[in-house]
């Protein structure tokens, strides 16, 4: 009997070893799909890096200690909740080493995998261990105070869990939280997020909606319709990046509104970045169905459509930006033409793509 159970632990830990080689393998390859972005991360972020940490740990302690203005911070735990959504979604195939997930359910047992998830998920959530950080440091005295943050952790886990597992019910949780928190009622921290853990739980009972099986496509607009709505992810991290950055910025002005028009000009590059960055899906969906409709004598037509899905995106983001944050009106045509041009650099010069978006937000931020 202990030699099976040595056996089966010696397997056990064998497994855990593939996952994890196969999960540093899978982030290696993720990272030198950035190159062209290698850049952009050197410039921006490589001296940032310290201060994105600290506003990380303000930002817990905010929401931590949110007795005072408990709707600003249940709108921060909010955007917390979606930036670590995005990160993790990135990241949710080399977790779940979905390459080789059949395999492995020939193989292994269904625990086995559930547990090598969850070990992976807990190191790749940067979010969740900085809140952890922060609870190991707290007495039981302030635990009593805030019994709100152990919901907020919880809640953070469960972001990860329906990441890997139940992806359209965390659609469902993020949009019923966002629109619970700008609802115009005075409710406790706690109450906040009691209610979102309730969310979170109903969301589960939510029936998906399947509306892509039911198109005919018979037109290059219902064609990119149904792609995005097939592959609506790459729409969804977009909004919910740029919908966290303007709620961080609409605190940020609140606070500083001497800044408001260097705010709003960051606001804006942000959303050109985000809507012009979809082009590069638009081109691998090109490059994958250019010879179909090249066979139907639609290859122009085709070619001219790729880029409507980026411009369109950049509308209705312009709109939210205004509807938030307010703009001046001259960011819209240079937005348009800002917006073309970024679209011409993923099509042509992907390489160069994030140095010019830089070097125009710097000139841009130095003119507001």
């Amino acid at each position: 009997m202990y030699s099976i159970m040595i056996e089966s632990l010696a397997s056990y830990v064998s497994f855990l070893s593939y996952r994890y080689l196969a999960y540093t393998t899978n982030l290696k390859s993720m990272l030198s799909q950035l190159k062209s972005f290698s850049l952009l991360f050197a410039l921006v972020l490589g001296p940032a890096f310290l201060g994105m940490v600290l506003l990380l740990f303000l930002g817990l302690g905010k929401i931590v200690d949110s007795h005072a203005e408990p709707a600003s911070g249940a709108k921060l735990a909010v955007v917390y909740l979606l930036l670590e959504s995005v990160m993790l979604w990135a990241m949710a195939s080399a977790i779940k080493n979905s390459q080789n997930r059949a395999f492995q359910r020939s193989l292994y047992k269904s625990s086995w995998r559930v547990s090598a998830d969850c070990k992976l998920l807990l190191l790749s959530n940067a979010w969740l261990i900085a809140s952890l950080l922060i609870a190991v440091e707290l007495s039981l005295k302030q635990w009593l105070q805030v019994p709100h943050f152990m919901l907020f952790m919880l809640l953070q886990w469960l972001c990860g869990v329906f990441v890997l597992y139940r992806p359209r019910a965390l659609f469902y949780s993020l949009l019923l939280s966002s629109v619970l928190v700008l609802q115009p009622v005075s409710l406790s921290p706690l109450q906040y997020y009691l209610g979102f853990v309730a969310i979170f739980g109903c969301s589960i009972l939510l029936p998906p909606v399947r509306i892509s099986h039911k198109l005919k496509v018979h037109s290059l607009a219902l064609f990119w319709l149904s792609y995005f709505l097939q592959h609506s992810w790459c729409l969804i991290w977009r909004g919910s990046v740029l919908v966290a950055c303007l709620f961080s910025l609409l605190q940020l002005i609140t606070i500083r509104s001497d800044f408001s028009d260097l705010i709003q000009a960051v606001a804006f590059s942000v959303c050109v970045l985000l809507t012009s960055s979809l082009q590069f899906d638009c081109l691998a969906v090109f490059k994958k169905y250019r010879l179909f409709f090249q066979s139907n004598s639609q290859d122009k037509p085709f070619y001219i459509s790729q880029f409507l899905p980026s411009l369109i995106f950049f509308a209705v983001a312009l709109i939210v930006v205004i509807s938030m944050l307010g703009i001046n009106l001259i960011y819209i045509p240079i937005g348009a033409v800002w917006c073309v041009l970024q679209q011409y650099l993923a099509q042509k010069k992907p390489a160069q793509f994030a140095l010019v978006w830089f070097f125009i937000t710097i000139g841009i931020v130095l003119l507001a």
